[in-house]
C-alpha cells in the first residue's frame, strides 16, 4: 500500500505532490481518531454488558465505574432501574438537579451495596442542570463512592419511542387522570422491553440480593393480584417476548380513567394468558411455571399489604414485621399511603429499623426525621 502511493506520488508535479501527501496525512489522522473513538465506546459497552468484577472483600472494583452514564444505555440483565417521572407532562420544567428524596436514596443504596455486579441506572426524566454532577456530589456521596450507580436523563418521548406503546403519546396518556402513575407503567414496561434487567419502585429497600431470584420474575402482591412494582425481564428470550406482548396489548387496552388498570390489572391478566393459567389458580405458591416465567409469593416483596401499611409507622410492630421476612429480599413500603408519614430516627418504627440496618449512611444523614 505504501508502495502505491509512493509511485502516484513521484508521477505529480511537486506541488500537488505535497498536496497529496497532506491529505493522504490528513486521511490517516481523521482514521485514527475515528477508530480511536469506536474502540473506547465498545470498550464501555463491554463493560456494562458484563457484571461489575468483585474483589475478595465483596467490594465493587470502581476503576471502571462511570457515575454518570448517558444514552445508549446497553442491553444487559445486569441492569437495574429506578426511574423518576415526576415531571410526566409538567408543561414547563426548568433544569435543576436530581430529584431524590432520603428514602428514595435509601432504596438506591441498599440495592447497589448487595448488588456489586449490577450497574444500578437512576433513569431521570426531569432536566438537569449542566453542572449537576457537582451537586451530587455534595447531595449523595454516599451513592457517587459506590462505583456502580449511575444516571441517565431521558425524556419521556425517548424511552417510549420504538416500542409498541409509542402512539399513546399523541393524546390518551395526555389526556389521563393519573398522567404521572400511567407514565411510570409505561416507562417501567418500555426500559425493560428495550434493555432487560430490573425494575424496582423507589419506596422499596432491599435485605437480600437479587442473584437469589433468578430471571424473568413478578412478584404476587396478594394471591390473585400481580404487582408490577418489582419486576426482571431477560433482553432476550422469553422474558423479552412477555414484555413485548404486553405492550401490545397494552396500546389497544389502555385505559387512562383507572389508577391500577396499566399496572397491576394489566400485568395479572396478560400473564395468566400468556402462560395458560386458569382464573382459579392462585399465585401464593406458583414460582416458575411451564411458560419459562416466574411469579414469586406476595412474602418476596410485598410481606405487609398495602391495607396493613401503618404497620411499617408502628412503634410496636416490628417484632410481627421481622418474623415474616426469613424469605423476603426486597421490602415494599407503598409511598402512596407513607409518604406523609414520619419517621423518627432513632425509634423502634419498622420503617426506620429496617432502613438503619440497610442504608445506614442514608439513614442517620437524615437528621431526626427519615
Amino acid at each position: 500500500m505504501i508502495n502505491d502511493s509512493s509511485s502516484v506520488i513521484s508521477g505529480l508535479p511537486l506541488m500537488k505532490k505535497w498536496l497529496v501527501l497532506i491529505f493522504f496525512l490528513l486521511a490517516v489522522c481523521i482514521s485514527a481518531y475515528y477508530y480511536t473513538i469506536q474502540v473506547e465506546q465498545s470498550r464501555k459497552l463491554a463493560f456494562y454488558n458484563r457484571p461489575f468484577v468483585v474483589n475478595k472483600k465483596g467490594k465493587a472494583r470502581t476503576g471502571y465505574a462511570v457515575p454518570f452514564i448517558w444514552r445508549p444505555i446497553s442491553p444487559s440483565p445486569f441492569n437495574v432501574f429506578f426511574v423518576e417521572t415526576s415531571c410526566a407532562f409538567k408543561s414547563s420544567v426548568k433544569p435543576g438537579f436530581l430529584h431524590l428524596s432520603k428514602r428514595q436514596a435509601c432504596a438506591i443504596y441498599s440495592t447497589a451495596v448487595l448488588n456489586p455486579r449490577h450497574r444500578i441506572i437512576i433513569v431521570h426524566t426531569c432536566p438537569l442542570i449542566q453542572d449537576y454532577s457537582q451537586r451530587w456530589e455534595e447531595d449523595w456521596p454516599e451513592l457517587l463512592s459506590l462505583g456502580n450507580v449511575g444516571v441517565v436523563e431521558a425524556e419521556i418521548p425517548w424511552l417510549l419511542s420504538e416500542t409498541p406503546v409509542a402512539s399513546l403519546l399523541n393524546g390518551r396518556l395526555n389526556r389521563s387522570a393519573y398522567p404521572v402513575e400511567h407514565t411510570s407503567d409505561l416507562v417501567r414496561l418500555a426500559i425493560l422491553y428495550k434493555y432487560g434487567g430490573t425494575y424496582l419502585d423507589t419506596d422499596i429497600i432491599s435485605i437480600r440480593p437479587l442473584d437469589g431470584l433468578g430471571q424473568n420474575y413478578i412478584g404476587a402482591q396478594e394471591n390473585t393480584v400481580l404487582a408490577n412494582g418489582i419486576m426482571n425481564f431477560s433482553p432476550t428470550d422469553v422474558g423479552h417476548q412477555f414484555i413485548e406482548e404486553t405492550l401490545s396489548t397494552l396500546k389497544f387496552s389502555y385505559e387512562g380513567s383507572a389508577w391500577s388498570a396499566n399496572g397491576p390489572e394489566l400485568i395479572t391478566n396478560q400473564l395468566r394468558k400468556f402462560c395458560k393459567l386458569d382464573e382459579k389458580d392462585t399465585f401464593d405458591k406458583m414460582g416458575k411455571l411451564d411458560c419459562g416465567l416466574t411469579v414469586h409469593p406476595p412474602n418476596t416483596f410485598y410481606p405487609i399489604p398495602y391495607w396493613e401499611w401503618k404497620q411499617f409507622v408502628d412503634e410496636t410492630s416490628w417484632p410481627r414485621i421481622r418474623d415474616q421476612l426469613n424469605n423476603t429480599y426486597i421490602l415494599h413500603f407503598w409511598n402512596k399511603l407513607t409518604k406523609d408519614t414520619v419517621i423518627h430516627v432513632g425509634s423502634q418504627q419498622p420503617y426506620g429499623i429496617v432502613a438503619a440496618n440497610y442504608c445506614s449512611p442514608i439513614y442517620h444523614k437524615s437528621g431526626d426525621v427519615f
